[in-house]
């Protein structure tokens, strides 16, 4: 995926910005605070210890995944992306897989040590590592993409005082259905021929455009502080996509 608002990687710390593709914590963080909403009782804000503590454990898994894949991809990159930081030898990639399987694992850590079921953590553990390894080999992969944004919602629902409720499930059913969408359509980006640049924008648009589905489940449910606050959730995660990656 090649959007042309991605950020250099001029220095270390860009670098490892870019590896995490950070330039998508706002939609993760969108979709947190969703998740946590509505499979709450009363679809009430949640507290601000478990708030930060669950923003916190979803971007530090979504890093890990993200830098993981560019550690799984590492001879590919050197082929089509070789601005990543990785064939740039900005950072090696032995130290890549260090720091991706330590944001993962201090990323699911925080949430189960706040309660949520490890079998949960586990299952979107292995999800983020099957991903990472096959999915350049396997055009069914984008269902496993999807399918780590729903697991770390449904890890998140099984933290104390919270359920898997009618409005989230049908919330994690749109959530799925779009990553599907967004994930095919970045998958045709190296096909031969293809208009790489503009699939390339789209799909960067349509990473940003994900907390509208956050947004649109909390209205239906009643909740509009939060959907206000994902709704908000765009424009901020595209300036982000001028600050660091985000494909």
């Amino acid at each position: 995926m090649r959007p042309a608002t991605a950020a250099p990687s001029r220095f270390p710390i860009q670098a490892w910005f870019n590896l995490a593709r950070a330039g998508n914590f706002p939609s993760v963080a969108s979709n947190v605070l969703a998740a946590l909403v509505l499979s709450s009782g009363e679809m009430g804000w949640p507290s601000d210890g478990l708030l930060a503590t669950a923003l916190a454990a979803g971007c530090l898994a979504y890093a890990g995944g993200a830098t993981l894949n560019d550690v799984a991809d590492a001879r590919f990159d050197a082929q089509h992306r070789p601005e990543r930081a990785i064939p740039r030898q900005l950072v090696t990639r032995s130290t890549a897989g260090w720091m991706g399987g330590l944001e993962l694992a201090l990323g699911l850590g925080l949430l189960v040590f706040a309660g949520a079921s490890a079998a949960w953590a586990a299952a979107l553990a292995a999800a983020i590592l099957v991903y990472d390894w096959i999915h350049k080999r396997w055009s069914g992969s984008v269902v496993l993409m999807a399918g780590c944004r729903v697991l770390l919602a449904l890890t998140i629902a099984s933290l104390p005082g919270h359920a898997v409720r009618p409005a989230f499930l049908w919330w994690i059913g749109g959530l799925f259905v779009y990553i599907v969408v967004l994930s095919v359509l970045a998958r045709w980006e190296y096909r031969p021929g293809a208009p790489a640049a503009r699939l390339g924008r789209m799909v960067g648009g349509l990473l940003a455009f994900i907390p509208l589905d956050d947004a649109g489940a909390l209205l239906l449910a009643g909740a509009w502080l939060p959907a206000i606050i994902c709704a908000a959730a765009v424009p901020f995660g595209r300036w982000a996509q001028r600050v660091a990656a985000s494909t």
